[in-house]
């Protein structure tokens, strides 16, 4: 299959949206008088109508920004080798990255990420934003169109020296991806066993943050969120799914699975010097962020963790 069509579902769209198919022609057509955004399939716009629930206009900036953006910032989104020492360090030895198989009453997707070596020193920080968008991938090929995603970060074993790592260049091209690109529906975000000096963390992140994505986040001191349907969760957790370890195994078998996947997902970005209207990248960040801007000083105040 040619890399174009395999894309962003190796094994393809197993269910085909009913009765988009004029929305599917609207963005197509709006794609063909576009010269500097790549020729992709009708199921990758499909991923963006969804993710957008159905909205052109939300469609259409958010194709924009995520091949920009990808085309933008290679040391994230280029080099898609796992099997790179870099890369293969970071997915075996620092953290877990895990999809539980179970989704939420409402038919949500789990996401739960942890750290599995908690010495700053062994953390890149573009690399390992490289290896989450990675693994995300994957998951957005592996779910199809998914009703939603929650996240579950666990900050046990955090230190502040991963703080002292963060590059800010890195941090807010992620933060824009996050909030402007990446096709996926965003249900909440939990923070478990959160570090008492999490209030150094939002200061670097709030004036990045759209009020949007800010009110998804909740903060947690221990390991379990309030109302969470908890037999979802790993065993450590207090679930009924399986160990970490066996999680393990199965995000090491994806990543076999998706090798040359990922090096072929490199080639979908913009061509700069097809684009007609120049214009720095780093203007996505300033437009879109200009009418959310918040007080940070208000958002510290009323910082709550349950």
């Amino acid at each position: 299959m040619a890399p174009k069509l395999n894309h962003p579902f190796m094994e393809g769209l197993k269910v085909v949206p009913e009765g988009k198919q004029k929305d599917l022609k609207k963005i197509k057509t709006w794609m063909s008088s576009q010269p500097h955004l790549p020729e992709i399939s009708d199921q990758y716009i499909y991923l963006f109508l969804h993710a957008c629930y159905y909205s052109h206009e939300k469609t259409r900036s958010a194709i924009e920004n995520y091949f920009t953006i990808r085309s933008n910032y290679p040391a994230i989104f280029s080099d898609r080798d796992y099997k790179s020492a870099k890369l293969h360090h970071i997915f075996i030895k620092l953290g877990y990255l895990i999809s539980l198989p179970k989704t939420t009453p409402e038919g949500y997707r789990v996401l739960l990420y942890s750290v599995k070596d908690n010495d700053p020193t062994k953390m890149v920080f573009s690399d390992c934003i490289k290896a989450f968008c990675m693994y995300n991938d994957i998951i957005l090929s592996e779910d199809g169109l998914q009703e939603g995603y929650i996240v579950v970060f666990d900050m046990k074993g955090v230190q502040l020296g991963h703080l002292a790592r963060v590059s800010l260049p890195a941090l807010r091209c992620f933060m824009l991806y996050i909030q402007e690109a990446h096709p996926c529906r965003l249900k909440a975000i939990h923070v478990l066993n959160t570090a008492s000096w999490i209030h150094h963390v939002m200061r670097l992140i709030v004036p990045l943050l759209k009020s949007e994505l800010l009110s998804l986040i909740k903060f947690h001191t221990g390991n379990i969120p309030e109302n969470f349907p908890t037999e979802l969760l790993p065993a450590e957790y207090g679930g009924e799914a399986a160990t970490m370890k066996e999680f393990e195994k199965e995000t090491e078998f994806l990543l076999g699975k998706y090798h040359h996947w990922l090096i072929e997902s490199s080639e979908f970005k913009s061509d700069e010097s097809k684009r007609e209207k120049k214009a720095s990248w780093w203007g996505l960040f300033n437009s879109s962020n200009k009418s959310n801007e918040m007080d940070e000083k208000t958002v510290l105040k009323n910082l709550q963790i349950d």
